[in-house]
């Protein structure tokens, strides 16, 4: 890895299903750095059941090795009457919308729901910070206007894969 890795056990770490697409089934190489990476910080991945379902549920192998090596859990959806997350997905929702100049309705849920969980989670929980890692700009650009509305910048980063495992030469990690 060429930088420091921004995962930290003092912070939930939600993921993105594109981040797992692009890392592969456990044999790519880029799969055993991003594993690598996350037991050598600590934490536990948190898996939105959403993603679950993009990834064609949990027993694909990527997913399933996650879980049963202790590094990845499934959490739900945020609770649809907590304000501030229905509020920040929504954000997220006008943001992506306008990004890739889609009709609101055709903007990917699981996209827009990150912003609303990484909300709830710096809320609801007693870790200091919540990373999002996604490698879909649109997203990206998404949840991170979702988080400078509502104020949370401070205690909210967003980060792609790259951040995590660099951009080695030759290798062939794919983005979404």
């Amino acid at each position: 890895m060429d930088r420091d890795s921004p995962l930290s056990a003092e912070k939930d770490v939600i993921v993105d299903a594109n981040i797992f697409i692009a890392i592969g089934d456990p044999s790519n190489p880029q799969f055993s750095q991003f594993r690598r990476a996350v037991q050598e910080a600590d934490i536990m991945l948190k898996l939105p059941q959403r993603v679950i379902g993009e990834l064609g549920g949990r027993d694909t192998t990527r997913v399933q090795a996650a879980l049963d090596e202790g590094w990845a859990e499934i959490i739900e959806a945020p609770d649809p009457t907590d304000g501030d997350a229905v509020a920040a997905s929504d954000i997220a929702r006008r943001t992506i919308a306008d990004k890739t100049e889609k009709p609101e309705h055709e903007v990917e849920k699981t996209d827009t729901i990150l912003a609303g969980l990484a909300i709830q989670y710096i809320r609801n929980r007693t870790t200091p910070g919540v990373i999002v890692l996604t490698d879909d700009k649109p997203a990206r650009e998404g949840i991170q206007n979702a988080i400078t509305v509502q104020g949370y910048t401070d205690s909210i980063q967003v980060y792609g894969l790259s951040d995590i495992i660099g951009d080695e030469p030759g290798g062939s990690l794919r983005l979404i």
